[in-house]
């Protein structure tokens, strides 16, 4: 059996204890700077630091202007409706139930003449008031045959006649001639009647309606249609020329076509 020496194995503890302890150089056993140390990644902390920045709204400063805020614009009340004007009224005389009343109202031998309509509260004005003529003796209610003056009452407003064509009157029309009379003889069967010539012993004296201006245009106002003899006749609503007539109604032209345009059959006439 071969035995280890025991020197050598002292030696090797005395060379652990040596070491251990610190014996060796402290100075040999540190890095130098040459010297390269391995540093593993558990061993190296790397610590970064993030600053937070905070943006902060600025502060609106109070305004300094003096300018007043704009006052919203206020709304407007509405303006009422306002009512139409009503149109002036006539005073037809009681009784009158005729849709249309030419209104005659006479002063002397001066006439103010007005076409009116009748309406659901009474008589209204649509056209005039026109101003002309009537009898050179006024008005009467007593009206006689050559007494130059115009009957007072309310009559039927009839067909037409004159020189001229139909202006436009929608009771009918004839165009007269040098033929054509209006009897005027009381004592003739043929009494206030449209007659035409030759007069054959038929009357005795009658009314020429070749007559012009007057009977440019003219109207026959429906007095004494039961031809009663000696009452009057021949009584028309006609051209004025410019002074009292005969015992009729009459307009300056203008004023005249008018009104006969401006009626419809049922028309009647209202003289006072």
């Amino acid at each position: 059996m071969t035995r280890r020496p025991v020197l050598g194995a002292l030696g090797v503890v005395a060379a652990v204890l040596l070491a251990g302890c610190g014996g060796a150089d402290p100075e040999a056993a540190a890095p130098t700077s040459s010297s390269t140390t391995a540093t593993t990644p558990s061993s190296t902390t790397t610590s970064t630091t993030t600053t937070a920045t905070t943006t902060t709204k600025p502060v609106p400063k109070p305004s300094t202007s003096t300018r007043k805020a704009t006052p919203k614009p206020t709304a407007k009340p509405s303006p009422k409706p306002t009512s139409r004007p009503k149109p002036p009224t006539c005073r037809v005389p009681s009784g009158v139930r005729a849709a249309q009343v030419v209104l005659v109202t006479s002063s002397g031998s001066s006439a103010t003449v007005r076409a009116c309509r009748r309406t659901a509260t009474g008589y209204a004005r649509e056209l005039g008031p026109y101003y002309g003529h009537v009898g050179r003796n006024g008005v009467s209610w007593s009206k006689r045959e050559g007494d130059l003056k115009t009957p007072a009452g309310t009559y039927p407003l009839r067909g037409g006649f004159g020189a001229r064509a139909n202006p436009g009157l929608a009771q009918g029309w004839f165009r007269v001639d040098s033929n054509d009379v209006w009897v005027d003889d009381s004592q003739s069967s043929l009494y206030n009647t449209h007659q035409r010539k030759p007069v054959s012993g038929r009357w005795d004296s009658a009314e020429n309606l070749l007559n012009t201006p007057a009977y440019n245009y003219a109207q026959v106002i429906g007095y004494n249609e039961s031809r009663t003899p000696g009452k009057g006749s021949a009584i028309f609503f006609h051209v004025d020329t410019g002074g009292g007539t005969a015992g009729c109604v009459s307009l300056p032209t203008s004023a005249l076509l008018a009104v006969l345009r401006w009626e419809r059959s049922g028309a009647v006439m209202s003289i006072s």
